[in-house]
């Protein structure tokens, strides 16, 4: 098996750094809408995760006082 030189070393070593430079590299850019869009996502995914929030804690205490449960009970059967 024959050593290589330097110079052999030298020039695989370019030839590598050539083909890396060569790569192309894409990038995606953000356009108004996409940030618009993300950000209305944002919000609406706050507000409901509020409203679960609120709901579940009304529920809990519904659910542990008997005179707010008898006085839900009530305003479901007027609504019906």
């Amino acid at each position: 098996m024959k050593k290589k030189s330097l110079f052999d070393i030298a020039m695989e070593e370019k030839n590598r750094k050539q083909l890396e430079d060569e790569n192309v590299v894409v990038t995606k850019k953000n356009s108004k809408i996409s940030i618009a869009v993300s950000i209305i996502g944002g919000v609406i995914k706050f507000c409901f995760y509020v409203i679960v929030c609120v709901l579940l804690t009304v529920g809990t205490t519904v659910l542990t006082n008997s005179e707010l449960r008898e006085q839900l009970m009530n305003i479901v059967n007027l609504n019906l």
